[in-house]
């Protein structure tokens, strides 16, 4: 029996692409078609954030080859750089969802956002007053 109140049921727009991060737990992230086949080159995996509430799309890789650190990049990020959108400055370092929801990489919801910005954001419009006040 399908449950109709499971988003995990619904039909996704037809003009995106589910990543999945981890299809045991029915958690994956949405994609714009145009980087949804670049964006399965790699495996992705989930990462929570510092409260655990949230998950991003994640994997890893070395900077400089194979001996060289390894990194995290955040699947919202490279999407961001890869529609050719640059920071208006230095200090918009975070990539934002709009909508608030860490998996949602489609491209309409992503922007990039200084540390106060993205933290106004996570609380809505109020917080955003007391920042702007």
């Amino acid at each position: 029996m399908i449950d109709f109140l499971d988003p995990n049921t619904w039909d996704a727009p037809p003009d995106t692409g589910r990543v999945w991060l981890d299809p045991a737990n029915d958690l994956f992230a949405v994609v714009d078609m145009i980087d949804y086949a670049w964006a399965l080159q790699w495996a992705w995996s989930v990462t929570p954030n510092s409260t655990g509430r949230k998950f991003y799309a994640t994997r890893s890789t070395r900077l400089s080859g194979r001996g060289g650190p390894q990194t995290k990049l955040f699947l919202h990020k490279e999407i961001l750089i890869r529609a050719g959108e640059i920071p208006p400055s230095r200090k918009h370092t975070i990539g934002d969802h709009r909508d608030g929801d860490s998996l949602n990489c489609r491209r309409e919801n992503l922007a990039w956002a200084t540390p106060v910005q993205n933290r106004a954001n996570r609380h809505g419009v109020a917080a955003l007053q007391r920042v702007l006040v």
